[in-house]
């Protein structure tokens, strides 16, 4: 019995028209307790510098390893005081971290008018939900 390639791309073809693939929409399950949006807020040098990104760091001292770059928003800690000038953030994947807060400002001092609360969304991850304040 002979396949041909018609017969192949005619079967692909149907297949991914009666089996479409869903993407996840990712979506705000719950608020993140105990953290709040704060926004780097560098110079553009230091923000641009790709070969050295402001880290997000093991532990709260200058020297310590990097685990990722500092998001350009990211969570803090609220119930936990700055420790040697770093507070307690973390990953996307809701990895604890540590950033200096030399280049922290409240999230609506650099975007006024704006608002921001982490959130843990449907696939398990961190996010945002973005907003305008109300007068």
């Amino acid at each position: 019995m002979r396949f041909s390639h018609r017969a192949a791309i005619l079967a692909v073809i149907t297949c991914s028209i009666s089996h479409p693939a869903f993407a996840l929409h990712r979506t705000p399950v719950h608020a993140l307790d105990g953290y709040r949006c704060m926004a780097l807020d560098a110079p553009e040098r230091i923000m641009m510098d790709f070969r050295h990104p402001i880290p997000l760091q093991s532990e709260p001292r200058d020297g310590a390893p990097s685990i990722a770059p500092a998001l350009a928003v990211l969570p803090v800690a609220t119930d936990a005081p700055p420790t040697n000038g770093y507070v307690r953030s973390m990953t996307l994947a809701l990895r604890p971290g540590w950033v200096s807060t030399r280049w922290l400002k409240a999230y609506d001092a650099v975007h006024p008018g704006m608002t921001c609360t982490p959130y843990v969304m449907n696939d398990g991850k961190l996010g945002f939900v973005f907003g305008r304040a109300t007068q």
